[in-house]
């Protein structure tokens, strides 16, 4: 096998191939190979606890009643029988407890901690092959920024089942964080932060203070390489069928274009976090709160009595192409600072 072939096979695999050089003049276009391997759907997801545990929002769904459909669906104490139902216990998998600070916190023995922690070993091992292997010095050579996006509600912060945070005070996730620490912004590594919180006044200053505070970024940093995907009435394409289109895959596209940005991953906890064709790896952190590419999350004011199985899509290619252009601008922290404020 050439070794131009081996370089990106032992990134992905995570092989130990630290004297394979980068491609040659005229070998394999490593870069494109990458990008082409990593733009499924599919996800690379730890999950080494119970493998029946369900999302609270599917539980809530299965024993609701519901009185328009999929909509006007109401939870019920409904036992239907099934011992998957009887075991399936987030609050357990979590070991969740609420603070005194009113926020939920998830225990440090818990499930959840050791599924965080086998994530957070498999995304070191990828990036230190990513280094191993030369794929940084050939981004450079190429004149390329490599780079991660970050989710940040069940990501990076731990923010329950709202899925959001008004005050910026929630608890980290802490695995996650520390990966974040421990390779954003060194050797030419850039990290984005693209959060699906609505895109107005009231949600810039609490996302500011968390990444201040968790992560020790500058105010230039967060200014720079924070993004508001939700909400955001000219990041929107018409839809016949109503699907739920994966944003963030607009402003990843927009950022490779404009800014030169090969990604190495997209980092977040539902589908919306990463489907599209300029994600680089998927990488999922585990969320038994709810999972939004099956069920809507009903513990938030925009999911409540929503039971339908909702259709997760990349954005079509003629919706990126109307949108690309300004979608750095509509998504920026200022932009978003001058928006009306709004509940979430």
């Amino acid at each position: 096998m050439k070794r131009a072939v081996l370089l990106p096979i032992c990134g992905l695999l995570l092989s130990a191939c630290a004297s394979t050089p980068p491609a040659a003049e005229g070998g394999v276009d490593t870069l494109a190979l990458y990008r082409q391997m990593t733009q499924a759907k599919s996800q690379l997801q730890v999950r080494v606890g119970e493998p029946t545990q369900l999302s609270g929002s599917e539980k809530l769904c299965i024993t609701a009643r519901c009185s328009e459909g999929d909509k006007g669906c109401l939870p019920t104490d409904h036992y239907n029988g099934s011992p998957l139902m009887a075991e399936s216990d987030y609050t357990a998998y979590y070991a969740l407890v609420e603070g005194r600070d009113g926020y939920a916190h998830y225990g440090q023995e818990s499930q959840y901690a050791k599924d965080i922690s086998t994530l957070v070993v498999e995304m070191d091992r990828l990036m230190e092959s990513y280094r191993s292997t030369g794929l940084y010095a050939e981004l450079r050579r190429q004149g390329f920024t490599p780079a991660l996006m970050f989710d940040i509600d069940n990501t990076l912060e731990f923010s329950g089942a709202p899925d959001s945070d008004a005050k910026g005070d929630g608890p980290a996730i802490e695995g996650v964080v520390e990966f974040a620490k421990r390779w954003c912004f060194k050797d030419g590594l850039a990290c984005y932060f693209i959060t699906a919180r609505a895109c107005s006044a009231s949600s810039v200053p609490p996302t500011a203070k968390w990444l201040k505070h968790h992560l020790q970024l500058s105010d230039e940093q967060i200014r720079r390489y924070t993004h508001f995907s939700r909400n955001t009435q000219q990041l929107t394409c018409d839809l016949p069928d109503q699907s739920t289109v994966a944003y963030k895959d607009v402003i990843r596209e927009a950022l490779t274009q404009r800014e030169q940005v090969f990604w190495l991953m997209s980092i977040g906890d539902q589908l919306t976090d990463s489907l599209g064709l300029h994600s680089g790896m998927k990488m999922r952190v585990p969320n038994q709160f709810f999972h939004s590419d099956i069920v809507p999350n009903q513990y938030a004011p925009w999911g409540k009595g929503e039971c339908g199985s909702p259709t997760t899509i990349a954005p079509p290619r003629a919706c990126a192409a109307e949108l690309v252009g300004r979608a750095i601008e509509v998504t920026s922290l200022e932009y978003c600072q001058g928006q009306p404020a709004t509940a979430y």
